[in-house]
């Protein structure tokens, strides 16, 4: 099972507005657009930092990487 955390924030009226509008015409809920929209964001991040420590030759998770490091 996945750790879940709990996220709040406030959006602008009419960017709810929107949400709530898509939401109706596709019958899902508000949680399930924006998990749908960060897990997409997130999934593009971290194929953009594997493929730019791929091209610099990095290895974040190997014993000899250290923070701060020259390349």
């Amino acid at each position: 099972m996945t750790d879940m955390c709990e996220i709040r924030f406030e959006l602008p009226a009419s960017d709810v507005s929107v949400l709530d509008g898509y939401c109706s015409a596709t019958g899902k809920s508000r949680t399930d657009i924006m998990r749908s929209i960060l897990k997409e964001w997130s999934d593009a991040k971290l194929r953009e930092a594997t493929l730019i420590c791929r091209v610099a030759g990095v290895n974040p998770t190997s014993p000899e990487y250290r923070r701060g490091s020259p390349v």
